[in-house]
């Protein structure tokens, strides 16, 4: 399996778990001094952080959350990729909007042989920061 492939295969796991409400999961797939740069939420450092987030990010009631792992590249134990997302989010009148973006994820090999999510870089299509 290529690389690509391989970081394609990380982040469907990481939309099913998340969809699935299994956010201690969700955590465990960054390594434990891992970190979150985003415009939603305050940078999280650290796997109980990095929890905390998801949390945060999973009661905000996204549906239809995607992930498409634009490009990849390893040497064998480190990787990173870059990724376009996109997800629902309901409003308080019943309507969905849809919130996109791109990410940039640093990956490191684990023991086991299988990756674990270090450093991501998320950036919004629509940042709140533009609206002003």
């Amino acid at each position: 399996m290529n690389i690509l492939d391989e970081m394609q295969d990380l982040n469907n796991k990481w939309v099913e778990t998340f969809s699935e409400g299994d956010i201690a999961a969700c955590a465990e797939m960054y390594t434990e001094n891992g970190s979150i740069y985003s415009p939603y939420s305050p940078a999280a450092i650290g796997r109980n952080a990095i929890k905390d987030t998801f949390k945060e990010w999973y009661e905000a009631g996204e549906q239809n959350k995607r992930v498409k792992v634009l490009e990849a590249d390893s040497d064998g134990k480190i990787a990173y990729f870059t990724a376009s997302f996109s997800g629902d989010y309901p409003q308080d009148d019943g309507t969905l909007v849809n919130e996109s973006g791109v990410v940039l994820t640093t990956c490191i090999r684990a023991q086991n042989g299988s990756w674990k999510m270090h450093i991501s870089s998320l950036n919004s299509d629509t940042p709140p920061l533009a609206e002003s």
